[in-house]
């Protein structure tokens, strides 16, 4: 798949489906606009991430991908090895990602085993406005960072705590990428620790935009998380931030 078959089938009216293959790991993406193309081809750039979140994969467990975008990494978490018996929640909120977030889950076979949901997961229920940058599959809206946005949306806020009461989904593994609110998914979050079995490793992309690496009320996430009983296991900076991965100490 390339920019120029993604235009032609644009102009014709026909759907643009790219196969990818991410070490044997082989699944179909719908494709939208061009920068999905890069996305999908650039996934090796996400090595780290992905083998540290297959390494955390036990058969059995319930997974929450927040932020999911258009499904790459569900997909990828559903399909591998160690995913026997898995679910995956996969929190998106922007409808034209959610469009595609459900395309491809039934492209890929994965009914049931990856359930989309339409909300941002945040520090109270309630709607927000999300930024809105570029196209779908960008990966590049934010509740929180206005800048070089086109307009917004508005959508649904769940905490992941009263999620949790609603659907009694308790997450063994929690992936949050959520453009500079992670603080805020996190604050949602705290009556799910303090009250539920906690989940066992949470990945967290930081973000230099939003609020950064920190909390609501200011303080830092690694001060909270570890304030709750975990510890930080590996990081991996970016341009844009840093991969974390914390699990229970």
């Amino acid at each position: 798949m390339n920019k120029f078959t993604l235009l032609l089938n644009n102009l014709r009216g026909k759907e643009s489906i790219m196969d990818v293959n991410y070490k044997g790991l082989n699944f179909k993406l719908d494709i939208k606009a061009k920068r999905e193309i890069k996305r999908a081809n650039e996934i090796f750039h996400e090595e780290s991430l992905l083998e540290k979140l297959f390494d955390n994969i036990h058969d059995g467990d319930q997974v929450y991908d927040v932020g999911a975008n258009i499904g790459v990494i569900s997909t990828l978490l559903a399909k591998h090895k160690n995913s026997v018996n898995v679910k995956i929640a996969s929190f998106e909120p922007e409808p034209r990602n959610f469009s595609q977030l459900k395309k491809n889950i039934v492209l890929n076979g994965l009914e049931g085993k990856v359930v989309p949901h339409q909300m941002a997961l945040g520090k109270e229920k309630g709607s927000i406005g999300l930024f809105i940058r570029g196209y779908e599959g960008e990966g590049r809206h934010s509740i929180l960072a206005s800048k070089g946005s086109t307009g917004t949306v508005n959508v649904e806020v769940e905490t992941c705590s009263a999620f949790v009461e609603k659907t009694g989904l308790v997450p063994d593994l929690i992936k949050i990428d959520v453009e500079g609110a992670e603080g805020h998914v996190l604050a949602g979050m705290e009556d799910l620790i303090k009250t539920h079995k906690k989940p066992r490793a949470i990945f967290l992309e930081i973000h230099n935009k939003g609020d950064e690496d920190r909390m609501p009320d200011g303080g830092s996430i690694d001060d909270w998380l570890t304030n709750l009983g975990y510890e930080l296991r590996w990081e991996q900076k970016r341009r844009s931030g840093s991969n974390r991965q914390y699990s229970l100490g």
